[in-house]
C-alpha cells in the first residue's frame, strides 16, 4: 500500500510551512486579522450569540479566536495539524480539537448553525472532498450555513496559491464550488470576491488599486470571452444553504 505522506507534512505544518510565510503567530498578530474576518464574514453570522459555530481545518485558530472575542462561546475549531492546535490554544481559543475533521464529523451529534471550512478542501482529493461535503451538509442544521473558502482558480494569479503548499490537491471556482455544494444537496448558494478589507489609509489604497485591476481583468475577459463576468480576487467565498 502507498504511504500516506500528508501527516508527515502536517506534523511540522507551521515550522515547515506557515512560519515561512506568515511569521510568529501571537495574540496580538491574530488580532490584526480580525477587521478582514469582520469584513468577508460578519454577514454569514447567526444572530444568537449562543450559536453553534464550527471551523474545520482551523489552522491555528486565529478566526476561532475571532468568533469567541465577539461572544461566540461556542465556536469551535478542529485542524489535523499538533503544531496548529497547539497555537490555536495558546491564542486563549477554546474548544480546539486535533484531530481529523472527517473523524470528527463522523462521530459528531452536533447540528451546526454555521460550519467554516476555509483553505482546506483543496488539501484532499476528489473523491474524499465529496464525503466531507456530505458529511458537512448532514452536521449542517436545517436552515444553517456552510462557508467555504478556497484559493480561487478564476484568479490570473492562482498558481501561487494553489501549488504554494506541497499537500494541495484541487483547485476550485465559484462555479465548480457552486456545483458541489448544490450536488450534496443545499438549496441555494452565492459566491462572494475576497478584495481588500478597508481598515485604514494602507487597506483603502488597495482596495481602489485592486478595483482598477479588476477592472482590467473584466475587461480582458470581455474581448477574449464576451463578457467580463467572473470573481478574481486570489481567493473565494461560497456561502452554501441548507
Amino acid at each position: 500500500m502507498e504511504e500516506n505522506y500528508k501527516p508527515k507534512f502536517y506534523a511540522k505544518y507551521v515550522s515547515t510551512h506557515n512560519a515561512r510565510l506568515f511569521g510568529k503567530l501571537t495574540a496580538d498578530v491574530a488580532s490584526g486579522f480580525f477587521p478582514v474576518f469582520s469584513g468577508h464574514y460578519t454577514r454569514f453570522l447567526p444572530a444568537d450569540k449562543k450559536a453553534c459555530i464550527l471551523d474545520l481545518g482551523c489552522g491555528n485558530g486565529a478566526l476561532v479566536y475571532w468568533l469567541q472575542s465577539i461572544g461566540f462561546s461556542e465556536a469551535a475549531g478542529v485542524d489535523v495539524s499538533p503544531e496548529q492546535a497547539e497555537i490555536a490554544k495558546s491564542l486563549g481559543a477554546k474548544n480546539i480539537y486535533c484531530e481529523s475533521l472527517v473523524d470528527f464529523l463522523e462521530k459528531s451529534k452536533t447540528e451546526y448553525d454555521l460550519i467554516f471550512i476555509r483553505d482546506t478542501l483543496g488539501h484532499f482529493n476528489k473523491k474524499e472532498i465529496f464525503n466531507i461535503m456530505e458529511l458537512m451538509y448532514g452536521n449542517t442544521k436545517k436552515g444553517g450555513k456552510l462557508i467555504i473558502k478556497t484559493p480561487n482558480a478564476e484568479s490570473p494569479l492562482s498558481g501561487q496559491l494553489r501549488y504554494g503548499d506541497f499537500t494541495h490537491e484541487v483547485g476550485f471556482t465559484r462555479t465548480s464550488l457552486q456545483q458541489l455544494a448544490e450536488v450534496v444537496g443545499f438549496e441555494r448558494t452565492e459566491a462572494y470576491s475576497t478584495p481588500p478589507v478597508v481598515h485604514g489609509l494602507k487597506s483603502g489604497v488597495r482596495f481602489l488599486l485592486w478595483k482598477f485591476i479588476e477592472l482590467c481583468i473584466r475587461f480582458y475577459r470581455l474581448v477574449d470571452a464576451g463578457n467580463g463576468e467572473g470573481i478574481y480576487t486570489q481567493n473565494v467565498i461560497v456561502a452554501a444553504y441548507k
